[in-house]
């Protein structure tokens, strides 16, 4: 059976793991919509080289309209690792919390523990790092550094998920330095996203190195 070090350091690996494949993942469908928009001109030149059946005029059309599609596909799929790079972010400071919660207050009723981790889940990113302030004395300075950037990227995941992506008030209120107007399209871009998986980076090792030093 794991120790709580030991979990904590388990906490700390899954997130890193998870991480890297999601790198992995969006590296090899960008490079997959690359190699298809490449070849597309070749697969159209080669096609129109001789007479076709019904058949295959109708499943050329397929790759007519996913030619048509990729520009759009490759903004969605930057998107979609940036919504699952902050859940899996979320899933990973709650991981540890419970991890902490075990390590400093075993004696709590497993259902109060319980109830203090879903009230925490469900708490702002900022709010996370006040309890854990709180509760354990846990104070991590590279992730204040940032911490103006990284509850933004929080607060685009909100209204990605909650307004269409639109900026509203809510999103101003908690990004007072915006330059982002109500209504505005948050996009998300390549340079956008290298910067989540930044920051994601900074906030497991600010973790790691700060739990690990109260441990030992």
């Amino acid at each position: 059976m794991l120790n709580i070090q030991e979990y904590i350091e388990k906490n700390i690996n899954d997130f890193k793991k998870d991480t890297l494949s999601l790198d992995q993942f969006l590296t090899g469908t960008r490079t997959s919509y690359s190699f298809f928009k490449n070849k597309y001109p070749e697969i159209l030149k080669e096609f129109d080289n001789k007479e076709r059946s019904t058949e295959e005029i109708e499943g050329m059309k397929i790759f007519e309209s996913l030619q048509e599609s990729v520009s759009t596909y490759e903004l969605e799929i930057y998107k979609y690792c940036f919504i699952n790079l902050i859940a899996r972010t979320d899933a990973f400071l709650n991981d540890i919390a419970k991890s902490i919660y075990l390590w400093k207050k075993p004696s709590l009723e497993e259902e109060k523990r319980e109830k203090i981790i879903l009230r925490f889940s469900h708490s702002s990113f900022s709010d996370k790092l006040k309890h854990l302030e709180k509760e354990f004395d846990l104070i991590f300075p590279d992730i204040e550094k940032w911490k103006a950037s990284i509850i933004e990227l929080f607060s685009t995941r909100n209204i990605i998920l909650h307004n269409n992506g639109l900026v509203n008030k809510t999103y101003l209120k908690i990004n007072e330095d915006s330059k982002l107007n109500i209504g505005d399209k948050r996009v998300i871009d390549e340079e956008y996203l290298k910067f989540t998986f930044v920051l994601m980076i900074i906030i497991s090792k600010s973790i790691e190195e700060q739990v690990l030093i109260k441990i030992n």
